[in-house]
């Protein structure tokens, strides 16, 4: 079914100012919603199918997701892990759905919709948070990260981007923040019986309530020491540092694709590699994510082991800073399958990717399937070179992003407004082609009307 799913998405691009003949081919469409990102995006998006005369169900898991399908057409499902592959089967059967859209594409519950959809021949659009960011969100048939229909693949010989489009800024941390709080609470706190079995991250609402202080309180106390360290490493340390993104426990990348690995083993590793091989006068810096800092205690772990080696001076911990201006002075990236590999690859650090990933193509990094020899990327990080590079960022653009944002109001209405294109771009024929440039223009318009 995905054989074709590069030529279905480059001709999504190329002809989405063609908004209104897309929107008539989604007249009477069956389409399926699962679990979408937190908040009312998937609400949207579903008004707006319906406004295109589609046919709309979307399937509660849990008391949050209910709670922002008020007022559209929805079905509970209330059942565990071992009822929900029949159950949806024969719901399929039933139903004869043309299209599912689904976000995280390794959620328990969409890895069973992924397989039933595809021995059916139905389309699937897995949505994910933009490998691009910000202003793109991720928009891929059957599947995102190291099950994308392109990951380990790069642009085909001789492509060329027709041109540059930039991602806008939507600001919706603030929000996105508070729209997860309002659905896990939900979630946790209202959902009962087996169909906790199905919860894609668990968590307790006291504990987490405990760790999102912290994280305030971290990010508050810290932050100066934080900047102060990261002026130190652009200053003096420029391409004199290794820098090691360390990812959400929860996040789904560290399951299969991770092959075995996780920061935990990263960490320990790494140090000792570094304490063993790297060169004199380097660094290495860890950084920890964001959604992380508040659950976690990695500063002990790493400062006890990198004494007992003897680099406690030269190891580093941060949990602020831009990711691509970190890249652009690294002298080299190592992480599992991050996404922030595509700063490295832009950027021209050298890169190791451990696990299964998007970019994990040698072309573009060294791939270390599983076993990294961290003593050898210390002294010779490959870098490809910075044409082939920069095509490649603009073609992931291209097959696998589409303009918008979960969370601010604005950017739903663009992020809806694109995936109702792709799915109209599904079931309607090929049309002249629009400039890359005029999809932003055109979903701005949309998303003003």
């Amino acid at each position: 079914m995905l054989e074709d799913t590069a030529e279905r998405l480059m001709s999504f691009i190329n002809n989405q100012a063609n908004d209104q003949e897309y929107l008539q081919a989604l007249a009477g469409q069956r389409i399926l919603l699962l679990q979408g990102p937190v908040g009312p995006f998937f609400k949207c998006l579903q008004l707006m199918l319906e406004e295109a005369g589609a046919a709309v169900t979307k399937i509660d898991f849990n008391s949050g997701d209910t709670l922002y399908s008020r007022g559209v057409k929805s079905v509970r499902f209330s059942g565990g892990v071992a009822d929900w592959e029949e159950w949806l089967s024969t719901y399929l059967d039933q139903c004869d759905f043309d299209g599912i859209v689904l976000f995280g594409s390794e959620r328990p519950a969409h890895k069973v919709a992924r397989s039933l959809a595809d021995q059916r021949g139905i389309t699937l659009v897995s949505l994910e948070e933009g490998y691009v960011r910000p202003g793109f969100i991720t928009a891929e048939y059957g599947g995102n990260n190291a099950s994308s229909p392109i990951a380990g693949q790069i642009q085909p010989q001789g492509w060329q981007s027709a041109d540059m489009v930039e991602g806008r800024d939507f600001k919706s941390f603030s929000r996105s923040s508070m729209l997860s709080a309002t659905y896990y609470s939900a979630r946790t706190m209202a959902t009962f019986g087996r169909s906790k079995e199905l919860f894609h991250r668990r968590f307790r609402v006291g504990k987490e309530c405990f760790y999102w202080l912290r994280n305030a309180y971290r990010r508050y106390t810290g932050e100066a020491r934080n900047y102060r360290l990261i002026e130190k490493l652009l200053e003096h340390y420029d391409k004199r540092f290794y820098l090691v993104p360390l990812q959400v426990a929860a996040d789904a990348n560290l399951q299969r694709a991770a092959m075995g690995w996780n920061s935990v083993r990263v960490i320990t590793e790494s140090i000792q590699s570094f304490a063993r091989s790297a060169p004199l006068g380097t660094r290495l810096v860890f950084k920890i994510h964001p959604l992380e800092r508040g659950h976690c205690d990695y500063i002990p772990e790493i400062m006890e082991l990198s004494e007992k080696l003897g680099v406690a001076d030269r190891v580093d911990v941060i949990d602020i800073g831009s990711m691509g201006l970190l890249a652009r002075h690294c002298a080299g990236m190592i992480t599992i399958n991050s996404t922030s590999g595509l700063s490295a690859i832009y950027h021209g650090a050298p890169l190791m990717v451990i696990g299964k990933a998007l970019y994990a193509n040698p072309a573009m990094a060294t791939c270390a399937n599983g076993s990294p020899d961290f003593d050898t990327f210390w002294n010779s990080g490959f870098v490809a070179p910075a044409s082939l590079r920069r095509n490649y960022i603009e073609w992931v653009k291209q097959q696998c992003l589409v303009p918008g944002d979960y969370y601010s109001e604005e950017g739903i209405q663009v992020g809806c407004r694109s995936i109702v294109n792709m799915l109209g771009s599904t079931t309607t024929a090929t049309v002249a082609p629009a400039p890359v440039t005029e999809i932003t223009a055109n979903l701005k318009k949309a998303a003003s009307a």
